[in-house]
């Protein structure tokens, strides 16, 4: 469901973009945004984007417990 940021308005984005979550879609491509900045992507559907998300959260996890 696309929503918007706490800082945004509801015209912030071009009309050709929407946000979900931390992924969004551009001109037909997917990608996330990082924390601090920055992205990864372009996936070419929403899953494939979805999945290296969560792969990305996943191995971030690991890293932590590990300090």
């Amino acid at each position: 469901m696309p929503f918007n940021r706490n800082n945004e308005t509801t015209n912030t984005r071009p009309d050709h973009t929407q946000r979900t979550s931390r992924g969004y879609e551009i001109n037909g491509q997917w990608y996330f945004e990082l924390r601090g900045g920055g992205q990864k992507g372009p996936y070419d559907n929403e899953l494939a984007m979805q999945a290296n998300l969560n792969e990305f959260i996943h191995l971030h996890e690991q890293m932590d417990q590990q300090n």
